[in-house]
């Protein structure tokens, strides 16, 4: 299995139940994991919670962090919008690393987490995102092998599969985009900044007493 620190290692090709049972366990699983998250939220307040420095560096960070993770997600979904299925992407966020979806995707989620005032938030979802999201990349990268076979084999080659090397970039003059799929993705990447201000109101809640905490975390 390819992971997360080993950028140029081949492509693991699972058999196709296997793909289809690690994709249909991807959605409800996130969506598990996004309640306990949640649940915990409304229940915990912030260790830090009475230091106002502390507390509102954290929420900086989050907010900055889920901010990158919307415009990066944008930026690469500007790219594979029409062009997903039928071409293999290897240009702007393309360039600097396979699946620069997941590496931002996973810096908003940290930021999300932050922007709770907690440590032990971020890191939840940190955890989860490196325990599971290696077997949804192989899974995605092993459909491109078997569509792209000699191509992508050199793709993975000179581009990492997850941590960017930006010294790689390349872009075109110009590039064609489908407005109605872009606007779909723009839709899906604010998600990142309405849920680090939902977290952020929640954890005013707490500090004024209005919403009852049963635990403390860091």
């Amino acid at each position: 299995m390819t992971t997360l620190n080993a950028p140029n290692a081949q492509v693991y090709s699972p058999s196709l139940p296997s793909l289809a049972a690690i994709e249909r366990r991807r959605r409800p699983l996130t969506i598990v994991f996004g309640i306990s998250v949640a649940c915990v939220l409304l229940m915990a307040e912030s260790h830090w919670q009475s230091h106002g420095l502390i507390r509102e560096i954290l929420f900086l960070i989050g907010i900055t962090l889920a901010a990158i993770g919307t415009l990066g997600r944008t930026w690469s979904n500007f790219y594979i919008s029409g062009y997903k299925s039928s071409h293999l992407v290897q240009s702007g966020p393309y360039s600097i690393c396979r699946n620069p979806l997941y590496f931002f995707s996973s810096i908003g989620m940290i930021g999300i987490g932050l922007c709770t005032g907690m440590l032990a938030v971020p890191a939840a979802m940190a955890l989860f995102f490196a325990v599971y999201y290696p077997a949804i990349i192989n899974c995605e990268e092993s459909r491109l092998l078997i569509h792209h076979r000699d191509d992508f084999e050199e793709y993975c080659r000179a581009t990492p599969v997850f941590w960017p090397r930006f010294c790689s970039y390349r872009e075109p003059d110009t590039y064609t985009v489908f407005p109605r799929m872009m606007r779909k993705y723009i839709a899906d990447a604010f998600w990142f900044i309405a849920l680090a201000a939902l977290a952020r109101i929640v954890a005013v809640l707490h500090e004024v007493n209005a919403l009852p905490a049963y635990v403390q975390l860091f």
